[in-house]
């Protein structure tokens, strides 16, 4: 059976789901819904356009998102607050099958209410209020943090700028070098999501489903970074730190998500549990998405 997909979004993740499901056998029906002020060019994918506003109320977000089989959201938390359980409701309404809502990162069932990220309330929200209905089946893949997010400036754990001219690097663990964090490519995610959504055709799997390329230390981040070259300066950011810093800055994006990995509650799992390691799926380790993605001295 030819299945109809609506992709919400075609940034860092919407772009590798859309060319991971697109390249399917199955040869899928594919749209994307797409803001009316993006420029972004799809026309190499075979996939049709939709132009729509995800902030825009229940009813006129629902009426997009009808008529699909499966509607996967790639937003990321572009849309702000309010947008992830908007999107949710409107799924509902239009009463789509089978929905993949926005939650590709971590464990928010285990971090629980009340963390330093405000935004994270409203996935649990959103989680609420699908298990509360029988009507339409949906997954969430819980994905870790993005393994470009892990080396972005703005994640303030890897610093290439600071001290280029002297070839070294600055790797800030936080909380400790022994936290663990699970990291995922959008690349993977993107394929992994398609090998679920198709693999499990006839028994889709419904809840959290847990995926991972690696899962790592902030001591193995450092290591990788001297393995290519870099020599590395290491630090510690610290809890009391990161919380000093919200209590001048109540916004600093940095410190709410930084406070998250310190704490080093649900932000790490074992590959064996992941649904590529029970299914034989490899996955890319953290050496290798350095040696091909990470800039030389």
């Amino acid at each position: 059976m030819t299945r109809s997909i609506l992709v919400i979004g075609a940034g860092e993740l919407g772009l590798q789901l859309i060319k991971a499901i697109t390249s399917h056998p199955s040869k899928p029906i594919v749209s994307v819904l797409l803001r009316d002020s993006s420029k972004t060019d799809l026309s190499k994918y075979p996939v049709k356009v939709i132009r729509g506003d995800i902030t825009a109320s229940i009813d006129g977000i629902s009426n997009l998102l009808k008529g699909y089989d499966i509607v996967i959201s790639a937003t990321g938390f572009s849309g702000g607050s309010g947008s992830q359980i908007n999107l949710a409701k409107a799924a509902l309404k239009a009463k789509i099958p089978h929905y993949f809502p926005w939650q590709f990162g971590v464990n928010y069932d285990l971090i629980g209410r009340g963390s330093s990220q405000p935004l994270f309330d409203e996935q649990l929200d959103v989680r609420d209020l699908l298990r509360s209905q029988n009507k339409t089946k949906w997954t969430i893949i819980s994905t870790g943090l993005f393994t470009s997010f892990l080396f972005d400036k703005s994640f303030h754990v890897v610093d290439f700028e600071s001290k280029r001219k002297d070839k070294i690097a600055i790797i800030k663990a936080l909380g400790n070098w022994n936290n663990k964090l699970t990291i995922t490519s959008a690349e993977e995610i993107g394929y992994l999501t398609s090998r679920i959504v198709f693999d499990e055709e006839e028994n889709p799997p419904e809840g959290v489903v847990f995926i991972a390329s690696d899962t790592i230390t902030f001591e193995d981040v450092a290591k990788q970074v001297e393995k290519v070259g870099w020599s590395v300066e290491k630090q510690i950011t610290t809890v009391d730190q990161l919380q000093d810093r919200l209590n001048k800055n109540s916004d600093d994006q940095g410190a709410k998500y930084g406070m998250i990995w310190a704490r080093n509650v649900g932000v790490s799992w074992s590959l064996d549990d992941t649904w590529n390691g029970k299914n034989g799926v490899e996955t890319e380790s953290l050496d290798q998405w350095v040696n091909k993605n990470l800039a030389r001295p």
